[in-house]
């Protein structure tokens, strides 16, 4: 019997079976359903708001240790109004930016992407704000924020924090739900709606919202007291006591719930030891007078010159704002208190357009931090502003032990204005000229021997490379790197160690992303 050859049409078959795979595994495109993607959370929020606010993310998916961004990523402006306003803004003109934004006509706020605009650039001036005036300040922002932008979860977040630091009768059951339906995955409103609760004596409700928020809650450092303060007082409530019960305190969360005015008596006041200022402040002749030394927190004050309580009021709310935001961020809480030295016999002569004079006021030598005090409360935006640079200087001084000329200066300059997040005008202006790159191996040491049109460009590149490092890697691994550093490692060789990479490598991926014309 006649068999015909039929081995063609098997491969053919098989090669038709190749490609259907092939295509089925490379080449198709992917579909994932909505619950199974999930976005990092980021420093920054995305603007406008998600069209769907109550849609919730997967727990297994949420990073719960991450707080959530406070800020809108503004993105562009719908007009060129609101463009220079943000300019403004970006700049820390925040008083020039509260004129503008209040005199924007009502027509012009009828159009919905600019309502939604000019709610964004209001919750991120109130966040502005809050460093330097508290959520005294900050609340009016966010309450303008929220009445444009009704359905922004960040903005009624924000908002939902400084109510509760005020104890502001606003803060009702009902806004409260609002805020938990717009931000399901955030414990917060759900532990504050608990406590007012508890103190209206609704206890069995005040425990849903508690057991609701017992997760996400107990991996916040920030929340887990809080957590713990209320749910002793459920278990303990009865009859007798429900209607007598107490608001459990307010976590830190967005900086101090007092303002400066209403701040507590300063930490320890000393005598200045006999070291030396930085060259930018001198000695005042008229001896220090030695106060009665209260409890010491995270600062120890000293003046030179006649105690100036309001100034230091003031500044110690600031520094403690700067204390609970930037270790958290750098990862990083100093093992005891930091000092300083208040000089009140000097004029505060600080510019906004650099960190050149915040830079020569901090004591490189024994970490303390300076301040001149005449006038200071003047411009509370720049006072803000260089004490929180001064900050996160004696930040990284404690972190290195003392040994911070053992880490690059482009490294350590760049981590202040990226651990302050607050803007430098010059700084910024220079992105727009056409200044020649520097190599980071000439920004390694002390600037002082920089010409003074060459310092805007060395910071430009230190926020930029050090932006550059944290993008690519993580503030981990930066600290890995500087305590390398510390233990007397080279640059070169702390880089290869927790990074595999060498320090020239590092240049030349940064020099491919800047924008700056290379030298020569």
């Amino acid at each position: 019997m006649y068999r015909k050859d039929i081995s063609p049409i098997l491969r053919l078959l098989a090669l038709s079976l190749v490609l259907f795979l092939a295509y089925q595994t490379w080449l198709k495109p992917t579909h994932f359903s909505p619950a199974s993607l999930h976005q990092r959370p980021s420093e920054t929020a995305s603007f406008p708001p998600p069209s769907n606010p109550n849609q919730t993310l997967s727990p297994e998916h949420e990073r719960w240790n991450e707080p959530q961004g406070r800020l809108l990523d503004l993105g562009q402006a719908p007009n060129s109004t609101l463009g220079s306003i943000r300019e403004e803004l970006d700049k820390g003109n925040y008083a020039e930016t509260e004129r503008h934004l209040r005199t924007l006509p009502e027509k012009m706020l009828a159009n919905t992407q600019v309502r939604r605009y000019v709610a964004a650039l209001w919750n991120n001036l109130g966040i502005q704000q809050e460093k330097f005036g508290g959520i005294e300040v900050s609340v009016k922002a966010f309450k303008r924020s929220v009445a444009l932008d009704p359905l922004n979860p960040i903005a009624l977040l924000n908002l939902t924090q400084a109510y509760w630091g005020l104890r502001d009768p606003a803060m009702t059951p009902q806004f409260l739900e609002k805020a938990i339906r717009l931000n399901p995955q955030d414990p917060f409103p759900h532990l504050a709606l608990a406590d007012l609760l508890l103190e209206k004596g609704n206890i069995t409700v005040a425990t849903t919202h508690l057991d609701k928020a017992r997760t996400r809650a107990e991996a916040d450092v920030t929340l887990r007291p809080y957590l713990k303060k209320l749910t002793a007082k459920a278990e303990s409530a009865n009859p007798a006591s429900q209607s007598v019960a107490s608001v459990a305190p307010f976590p830190n969360l967005v900086g101090p719930a007092t303002s400066p005015k209403d701040s507590h008596l300063p930490p320890t006041v000393v005598t200045p030891t006999s070291q030396a200022p930085p060259p930018s402040v001198s000695p005042s002749e008229e001896r220090p007078r030695q106060l009665a030394p209260q409890e010491t927190g995270h600062f120890t004050v000293q003046f030179d010159g006649s105690p100036d309580q309001a100034t230091w009021t003031r500044m110690m709310a600031i520094l403690d704002y700067a204390y609970e935001e930037i270790t958290q961020k750098f990862g990083h809480v100093p093992s005891k208190p930091m000092t300083v030295v208040l000089h009140t016999n000097q004029k505060f002569a600080g510019t906004s357009g650099s960190p050149v004079w915040a830079d020569t006021l901090f004591d490189h030598t024994s970490g303390a931090i300076h301040i001149p005090t005449q006038d200071a409360l003047e411009d509370l935006a720049l006072f803000s502003r260089i004490v929180r640079h001064e900050f996160v200087h004696g930040l990284l001084f404690e972190y290195l032990k003392g040994r911070s000329s053992e880490a690059p200066t482009w490294l350590i300059e760049g981590l202040a204005m990226h651990l302050a997040e607050d803007p430098w005008s010059d700084v910024e202006d220079t992105k727009q000229h056409s200044a020649v790159l520097i190599p980071l191996t000439s920004l390694q040491g002390a600037w002082g021997q920089l010409p003074s049109e060459s310092l805007l460009t060395a910071y430009l590149e230190a926020s930029s490379a050090s932006q550059n490092l944290l993008d690519r890697y993580s503030m981990y691994s930066v600290r890995q790197v500087m305590s390398a550093l510390q233990n007397g490692r080279s640059l070169d060789a702390a880089m290869q160690q927790k990074l595999s990479l060498t320090y020239e490598q590092f240049q030349r991926q940064w020099e491919q992303t800047s924008r700056l014309p290379k030298s020569g």
